[in-house]
């Protein structure tokens, strides 16, 4: 637990860096058209979401709200020049009243022109909605003109334009209202047609570049993970001595989803995002600075909140994750040790242990809540402040002329917009943490280096097998082996026993090439066993372990020889179509040795195959091992002397030496270790069997 402990510690520490980077965005090779269609798509979808408030206030300042506004000259002659330039500069907007007089149309003026018309007082506050005559179709001409004619007295002409200030609209009727306004009314329509096609826009090519996002991640992590575990099953066995079996299956598992969620929920979003935000400033720039340097002020207050959030949250999540992977692995040990637990009556000790981490767990995430507590609503009462501030400072602007209603009403919108994101902060920074810690994990396990698959991977295995001067140790601090030297001769049934520890699994573990001898070299049929392939060394090697593992039901490899090999034992074929944890420990080493005999290969390792067969079963295997052997070279590791009396030849190794060697007869003529070791079993047998 000390060494998870330092691993997630370490990892709150890491970033990324370029090698990092590089290696992550290689899985997207494939899929880099369908991802910068994405990215396109979702531009489309950033411009879109800008343009629905920026129609909203065209409809209000153009059409919704009457556009027409009176300039009166003054005597100044820099006022006169201005009104006098808009004039010539916009001559189909700006129509004379009189020498001193003009109604302009405000909403087709430049900001710049209409802010310094407001600025200088040379507008009218009010607004008047002007009717040009002379552009009506026959019969819209006679109706307005019946209105105007009817209400003389709201009513004023100036040339082709009939004009009426906003707040003389109310003394007219509905349908009066509906037949002056109705061109305004088309272009509202039409504007709310657009802005529904946008919305439109902004489903459809959010849902493709959703889709095409998830495909693309789903198709990377399906590939990612195939590589990962494919690299996984090329690793030495030195490296799954060092790294747990559940630190990669979450490696193969939840970190490559970690990843997965970074390129669909935080890559490409957040560079959408940016472009909004930057749109959003840009638009709101135009249409009012000094209301934007407020609202930027106040992003900028916000983003330094969310950095100072970023920081602590890196703290208090690494913290959560370290207390929940404890909280795991203390559940895990104490289901799978629940017999031990009742056996020693420490349920209410364990319960103590397990209520401390279960504490530890808790404040850590108490702590991540106090985080978000606090981060959340500083957001939104930042957001909520800021629409408070839009409105009261907006809201003046309007009344004084220095803001359209329209533009207001946008304003608020892009706050929206604009805050959105860094409501997402939060959840996006621990998806990116996450991806960030997974990725250097991944990148880490597929740089580890693979057992070497190179030499002789053909030819006629005859199984001699020989040992010259063999060193080892797997800590290069302790010898397990010493200047180890012997010799199986094709077709020659080898006994080795010794001590529990002296070195007998470590010599089966050599002959396979899962590790590596410090000293000496290893003969197969004359050639040293590093110029041969390991898969070709160990398809011509059957062996059993006294670690048995079953993949679960149908364990069989499909040859039914096994089953004929050994037809006095049990019916084999039932055992291995049986789930792995329905059978016994006893069962499961039957179908270890059927499978085993089903190779056919000239050299056979039974390392304690049958200690957890009865006596009777074991000594039919024997029998069967002796009539089915057919030339096979068999190498016998068991503690149990009685396994080994019929053996061509028994070695003794004891701390990492051979002391002896000979036959069963020999060595108790000897009388040294064997000796010892069988008269000691045969006193515990002999006692064991006394009448009660």
């Amino acid at each position: 637990m000390a060494l998870m402990d330092n691993e997630e510690a370490k990892k709150g520490k890491k970033t990324y860096d370029l090698k990092l980077i590089r290696w992550l965005f290689g899985y997207t090779r494939p899929y880099r058209t369908a991802m910068f269609l994405a990215l396109v798509f979702m531009i489309i979808t950033a411009a879109l979401e800008l343009t629905v408030p920026y129609i909203a206030k065209l409809a209000v300042d153009k059409y919704i709200y009457p556009s027409w506004r009176i300039a009166e000259l003054s005597d100044k002659d820099t006022d006169r020049k201005l009104v006098l330039d808009i004039k010539d500069k916009y001559s189909n907007l700006v129509v004379p009243i009189n020498q001193n007089s003009y109604l302009i149309d405000m909403s087709e003026i430049d900001n710049e022109d209409r802010h310094n018309l407001e600025k200088l007082g040379l507008v009218s506050k009010e607004r008047y909605l002007a009717i040009n005559q002379s552009g009506l179709s026959a019969q819209d001409y006679k109706k307005v003109n019946t209105i105007v004619s009817n209400n003389k007295s709201i009513f004023k002409e100036t040339g082709a334009y009939d004009y009426i200030s906003y707040t003389s609209l109310g003394q007219l009727s509905r349908s009066e209202l509906l037949v002056l306004r109705s061109d305004e009314i088309k272009q509202v329509v039409r504007l709310a047609s657009l802005l529904l096609l946008c919305l439109l826009g902004v489903f459809i090519f959010s849902t493709l570049y959703t889709y095409i996002l998830n495909y693309s991640g789903h198709k990377i992590m399906h590939r990612m993970r195939v590589n990962v575990f494919s690299h996984i099953l090329k690793l030495p066995q030195t490296f799954f001595d060092k790294n747990p079996v559940g630190r990669l299956s979450t490696r193969v598992t939840n970190d490559v989803n970690a990843i997965n969620e970074m390129y669909t929920s935080v890559m490409v979003q957040f560079f959408k995002d940016i472009l909004v935000v930057i749109g959003v400033f840009v638009v709101m720039y135009f249409m009012n600075k000094t209301l934007t340097v407020f609202v930027f002020i106040l992003t900028l207050l916000m983003l330094i909140f969310a950095s100072l959030f970023r920081m602590k949250l890196k703290t208090v999540y690494r913290d959560v994750r370290i207390s929940i992977a404890k909280l795991n692995a203390f559940v895990q040990e104490s289901v799978r040790g629940i017999i031990l637990i009742k056996l020693y009556n420490k349920e209410i000790e364990n319960f103590q242990k397990f209520k401390g981490i279960n504490s530890e767990n808790y404040k850590a995430n108490m702590d991540q809540l106090w985080v978000y507590a606090t981060f959340r609503p500083f957001i939104e009462f930042t957001s909520v402040f800021t629409v408070a501030f839009i409105l009261w400072y907006g809201g003046l602007k309007v009344l004084t002329l220095d803001l359209t209603l329209g533009a207001l009403i946008a304003y608020l919108y892009y706050v929206r917009l604009l805050f959105r994101p860094i409501m997402e902060l939060a959840e996006k920074y621990n998806i990116f943490q996450s991806a960030a810690a997974a990725t250097e994990n991944l990148y880490e396990l597929v740089n580890a280096t693979p057992e070497e698959n190179s030499g002789r991977n053909e030819g006629e295995i005859k199984g001699e097998i020989e040992f010259k001067n063999i060193w080892f140790s797997y800590d290069d601090k302790e010898w397990v082996l010493k200047n180890i030297s012997f010799k199986l001769n094709p077709g020659e049934t080898v006994a080795l026993v010794g001590l529990t520890g002296s070195g007998k699994t470590t010599i089966v573990n050599l002959i396979l090439r899962f590790y590596e001898a410090q000293k000496g070299e290893i003969l197969l049929d004359g050639v040293n066993i590093r110029n041969y392939n390991p898969n070709f060394l160990r398809d011509n090697i059957s062996a059993v372990f006294q670690d048995l593992f079953l993949f679960g039901k149908n364990t069989s490899d499909g040859n039914e020889q096994s089953t004929n090999n050994m037809p006095s034992i049990r019916n084999m074929s039932r055992l291995a179509q049986s789930d792995r944890n329905l059978i016994s420990s006893g069962e499961k080493q039957l179908v270890s040795i059927s499978q085993a005999f089903s190779k056919n290969a000239k050299f056979m390792i039974l390392d304690e195959a049958t200690s957890n067969i009865d006596a009777n079963i074991e000594k039919r295997i024997q029998e069967t091992i002796r009539k089915n052997g057919n030339g096979t070279t068999t190498l016998i590791i068991a503690h149990r002397l009685s396994n080994v009396r019929e053996a061509d030849r028994i070695l003794v190794i004891h701390k990492g030496e051979i002391t002896e060697s000979g036959n069963h007869a020999s060595l108790l003529a000897q009388k040294g270790i064997y000796f010892n070791l069988y008269n000691l079993q045969n006193e515990i047998h002999r006692f064991s069997t006394l009448p009660s």
